[in-house]
């Protein structure tokens, strides 16, 4: 086979290894603070769970750096997505400790952390690894491509989640351990069907050229003069913003709110359902207007989730189904703009970083996009922890939603005007989308300079 078909098979065996991928993610990944919350974890601790592992997987993944110029990149991607696979049987057995056996609650918060990060920094320090490949691999029309790819893994997503939440659902009167063995067993089973599908795809001779590394700190000094550096910038600030929140959406449900496992999946599954149906779309639209006007954009949207959600405490005393229909129809809204700035932003890296650097400025960015989440999740935790703290009468996990919606707001503002955009656009599409984010921003400065201060 030449190589321009070893690459079209090697795009097909990437899309089914992702589709693998989705059920570990959907019946696993997603269902990690239920299974902490399961076993009486605080808020603290879903806030670093939520965090931590990132964190220590990038900093790992920075003193990884010259073994990815001297390994085959899919020899590392293998190494690390089989310790991947592996240790959901560990992150079982913690719990099969603490239901059955009397582990205390301190340990098993501990060994849940250690065996959870362990997956978590497999994947991020194969992380790099795989975007130079996939970069080989897909060489145009990425936005097309990778919306293509990932609209069919949103599917793949949404069938395991609602799966796994009635399975759970099933098992909740007082066994829903053996509901996690099922979840967490076919998520063990997904990544290593992913893992074989990863072995045949076609890997492209990498160029290597020893003079294109260059060290963190140098990386460090250059990135408030350089495109790429900003958008470091825009996007870590983002991540700190958005992770104050986004470890207790799910605590507020189950806690709070007090919704079954069902209801509970059933909302998150809509953050999965507008990306199916648009993703494709947003590719071709990203390809034809430019990645950073639809980063800019739906980077500016993102802010009002957060905000959406603590308006559900109007409906609280309302019927069940008036509440899940709101949080259902805010998830629709926040998975369509979440699909666009996650497309967006990661063909941005695509297009700004040429093969030899991309997996330096991978690691590089990576690492430091995790310190933002980092105390992101941190800080969350910590407020949501004080049971009298209050925000204009919001309770502890409502008060983080309103902190995160402001800070959100303010990258988008003065951070992504300067990034620029690198590849060619449409001129005339520009202009309608530069239009739009145009009428977004006015419509910010109205509201919050004509706002109602409260009582």
């Amino acid at each position: 086979m030449d190589e321009n078909k070893l690459k079209e098979e090697g795009r097909r065996n990437s899309i089914r290894d992702g589709s693998f991928y989705s059920i570990m993610d959907g019946m696993g990944l997603r269902y990690i603070t239920p299974y902490a919350l399961s076993m009486g974890s605080s808020n603290k601790l879903i806030g670093v769970l939520g965090v931590l592992p990132a964190l220590l997987g990038n900093i790992l993944r920075v003193f990884f750096n010259k073994s990815f110029y001297k390994k085959s990149r899919k020899e590392i991607v293998l190494h690390f997505i089989f310790i991947q696979a592996f240790f959901w049987i560990p992150l079982l057995l913690v719990g099969l400790s603490y239901f059955f056996f009397g582990l205390s609650l301190f340990y098993a918060s501990l060994f849940l952390i250690i065996c959870y990060s362990v997956i978590i920094i497999s994947g991020v320090i194969a992380a790099p690894a795989w975007t130079s490949w996939m970069q080989d691999l897909v060489e145009d029309h990425r936005g097309e491509y990778f919306g293509k790819r990932n609209r069919i893994n949103g599917l793949v997503l949404v069938i395991s989640m609602l799966t796994a939440g009635f399975i759970l659902d099933y098992f909740s009167k007082g066994q829903i351990f053996f509901g996690f063995v099922i979840l967490f067993g076919l998520a063990c089973i997904g990544r290593y069907i992913s893992f074989s599908f990863l072995k045949k795809q076609y890997e492209p001779k990498a160029i290597k050229d020893d003079k294109a590394y260059f060290s963190f700190f140098q990386f460090i000094k250059k990135m408030p003069s350089n495109n790429f550096g900003r958008f470091v910038i825009f996007i870590s600030l983002t991540s700190f913003a958005v992770a104050i929140a986004s470890p207790f959406f799910s605590v507020y449900m189950l806690k709070e709110l007090k919704l079954s496992y069902l209801s509970f999946t059933l909302i998150n599954l809509s953050a999965l359902i507008s990306p199916i149906l648009f993703l494709s779309f947003i590719g071709r639209l990203s390809d034809k207007i430019g990645t950073v006007r639809i980063m800019k954009i739906s980077g500016f949207l993102i802010a009002f989730v957060p905000l959406l959600w603590i308006f559900s405490i109007f409906l609280v005393n309302f019927s069940p189904l008036i509440l899940i229909t709101y949080l259902f129809i805010i998830e629709l809204f926040s998975g369509f703009i979440w699909a666009a700035f996650n497309l967006a932003s990661s063909n941005f890296i695509y297009d700004a970083v040429t093969k030899q650097k991309i997996i330096l400025c991978f690691t590089y960015f990576g690492f430091i996009n995790s310190i933002g989440a980092f105390f992101g999740g941190f800080i969350g935790g910590q407020i949501s922890s004080i049971s009298s703290f209050s925000l204009f009468g919001l309770g502890g996990i409502l008060s983080v939603f309103l902190i995160s919606f402001v800070l959100r707001i303010l990258p988008s503002i003065f951070v992504a005007s300067r990034l620029k955009e690198v590849r060619e656009v449409d001129s005339k599409a520009a202009i309608v989308s530069f239009g739009i984010r145009q009428k977004f921003e006015s419509l910010w400065r109205m509201i919050s300079h004509h706002s109602i201060r409260p009582k």
